[in-house]
């Protein structure tokens, strides 16, 4: 049912890990539909303090991670990416699933 009002495009830059020297691997850029409203909203991020985020991403259903970032698939999402909404790329402040009794649609805050 979301899938209707997803007309906009972003591009989702995923983390794949650090070399054993602590630089970042490249980061693989995949494209999603997506309905990006432009708002101010205040929301707890990870480490759990208030920030102010300015745009909210709807997406489809993916599953976050916390490790395993060098064999990912496309359809995951992590705190570590990047989201790159109107060309500009944002960090990602907060994932969230909504739903009833499945997940319907994610909601992605970002700075």
């Amino acid at each position: 049912m979301i899938k209707a009002y997803l007309t906009d495009t972003v591009v989702l830059k995923q983390y794949k890990g650090e070399d054993e020297y602590g630089t970042p691997n490249s980061r693989t850029e995949v494209g999603l539909k997506a309905r990006v409203d432009y708002k101010n909203r205040n929301v707890v991020d990870l480490s759990g303090e208030e920030v102010v985020s300015m745009v909210r991403v709807l997406l489809s259903p993916m599953t976050i991670i916390r490790s395993g970032f060098d064999t990912r698939s496309a359809s995951t999402i992590a705190y570590e990416d990047v989201l790159e909404v109107d060309g500009v790329d944002h960090a990602i402040v907060s994932i969230g699933k909504q739903g009833d009794f499945s997940t319907r649609y994610m909601e992605v805050y970002i700075a």
